[in-house]
């Protein structure tokens, strides 16, 4: 069984009610991450740029879809057409649940698609299932020791 606090999370969510909700739910769901949060999906790529130079990129990266300026979609795309961060798998958790949106997020390199759930109990559910696929049952590039 792996070490859940071994795995670094970035989030990025423009709603900073969203973000707080999303990392009180991950700093509930058992196990403490190492969690990075950014409101805007350039700030993402930009730490990603530096976390890679400084070999320490994150495990896994949630994102929201629609965020102003670089959105989800643009940070999918940057972020697989650069070969030292295409490898992050990518967790879309966003409001909308349009065919449209989740056909295109796969079809850049998303790994998962979530709607954002209403309830914060559902939410928590989630970061749970989160947590338990991706720390303890996936292998995930940067985890060994």
């Amino acid at each position: 069984m792996k070490h859940p606090s071994e795995v670094r999370i970035f989030i990025a969510d423009d709603d900073p009610d969203d973000l707080l909700l999303i990392q009180d739910a991950f700093e509930e769901s058992g196990d403490s991450l190492l969690l990075t949060l950014f409101d805007k999906g350039d700030a993402l790529l930009a730490a990603l740029k530096e976390a890679a130079h400084a070999q320490m990129l994150p495990q896994l990266i949630i994102l929201d879809l629609n965020m102003p300026g670089t959105n989800g979609r643009d940070v999918i795309r940057d972020l697989k057409a650069d070969p030292a961060i295409c490898h992050i798998p990518v967790i879309i958790l966003t409001t909308s649940s349009s065919e449209q949106d989740i056909v295109k997020c796969f079809e850049l390199g998303a790994s998962s698609y979530i709607v954002k759930p209403a309830r914060y109990s559902e939410l928590l559910q989630v970061a749970r299932s989160l947590k338990d696929y991706w720390t303890e049952t996936t292998e995930l590039p940067g985890t060994k020791k």
